[in-house]
């Protein structure tokens, strides 16, 4: 009897150890992977686009929607925006949108004008390369005929390139 508690408990622990050596699962990105993340951004009058109309950075946001392959959500909290942009993810581009929600302030509409994420393109505040965000937008209701110009670098997370 006590062989068999002790077969009995070899071919659990044997069955229990190998069950347990699982491969790790592959993680896959969203096909929007490259064009999402957390921006640290300015913006510009288009037609003085040489300082920047509100000193301190604001932070946008750019993610995934449920198409998850041709729009992304481009937010921003400091000049209220949540709208879907198209993309070109093969060309890291926002393409034209005549009209687009913004559904911070329901009912009232962005126009994309064009738009770009630039791999390698930017530097954080302390001199860190990371990716560049570029978008002309016209906020339809509330700025009609002013082009906005939005530009910035992609956040790093480090405590020195925090603004």
């Amino acid at each position: 009897m006590r062989f068999v508690k002790s077969a009995f408990f070899l071919i659990i622990s044997s069955v229990l150890l190998f069950s347990s050596c699982s491969k790790k699962p592959d993680v896959e990105n969203t096909p929007t992977y490259k064009m999402s993340g957390e921006w640290f951004v300015q913006y510009f009058d288009d037609a003085d686009p040489t300082a920047p109309l509100v000193a301190n950075h604001s932070d946008l946001l750019t993610y995934n929607t449920s198409d998850n392959a041709t729009q992304v959500w481009v937010e921003d909290h400091l000049w209220p925006f949540k709208a879907k942009f198209n993309v070109n993810y093969s060309a890291l581009t926002f393409t034209a949108l005549d009209q687009t929600e913004n559904m911070e302030d329901p009912g009232t509409m962005l126009r994309v004008i064009e738009g770009k994420v630039i791999q390698n393109a930017g530097r954080s505040k302390s001199g860190n390369t990371v990716d560049s965000i570029y978008l002309k937008v016209e906020f339809l209701d509330d700025d009609p005929g002013v082009i906005y110009q939005i530009r910035g670098h992609m956040r790093t997370g480090f405590f020195e390139d925090e603004y």
